[in-house]
């Protein structure tokens, strides 16, 4: 059986090439603004759903697709990617000190039998104050446009006081979800 990763993060191929898998990458083409959901597990699990089902359905045939997403949640709101730097700049400045969660959602489809399968991981972040040069430099020196809540792993590492729960968000999948799945469906690691 064929392994597809339905993403062109490079989080996520870190993810499949540190559990050692051997896939090809094909990513989704959804719109994703048009998936929408109130409660943030649903939405995390519905979008990745929805990548693995697009991506499965062009390719048809013998293969496990696998999709993720990410976003953040801060009071209640869901924060995804930033649509300019200046959104990106007001997302980091209103999670200094504070705490967001990571919401990150993981699903297989295989196309031969329509069958598939979605877990869900969860994390918070506590940000310790953080300066707005701080934030400025951060945000002219990554690709914050393409991250959900405008950090990634190294974000975290420069900006949070703690983080608590699943750390494997950091590959932008649930790993520990992800192989529990790919075990279940046949896939050993």
């Amino acid at each position: 059986m064929n392994i597809v990763l339905a993403s062109k993060s490079k989080f996520r191929k870190q993810a499949l090439d540190l559990l050692g898998l051997d896939y090809d990458v094909i990513p989704s083409n959804i719109d994703e603004q048009s998936i929408r959901h109130s409660d943030p597990k649903i939405l995390a699990k519905k979008l990745a759903m929805a990548k693995a089902e697009e991506v499965g359905k062009r390719l048809g045939g013998d293969h496990m697709v696998i999709a993720g997403d990410l976003f953040v949640l801060f009071e209640g709101t869901i924060y995804e990617k930033p649509k300019s730097e200046e959104e990106a700049i007001d997302m980091l400045s209103s999670f200094s000190g504070d705490q967001v969660e990571i919401i990150s959602g993981v699903a297989l489809f295989n196309p031969k039998t329509g069958e598939s399968d979605t877990a869900l991981g969860q994390s918070r972040i506590s940000f310790r104050d953080i300066s707005q040069t701080e934030i400025e430099k951060y945000v002219a020196s990554y690709s914050v446009l393409e991250l959900a809540g405008a950090f990634e792993r190294d974000g975290i590492l420069k900006f949070s006081d703690e983080v608590n729960g699943d750390l494997s968000f950091l590959t932008g999948l649930p790993l520990n979800k992800l192989i529990q799945l790919l075990k279940e469906n046949g896939i050993d690691i």
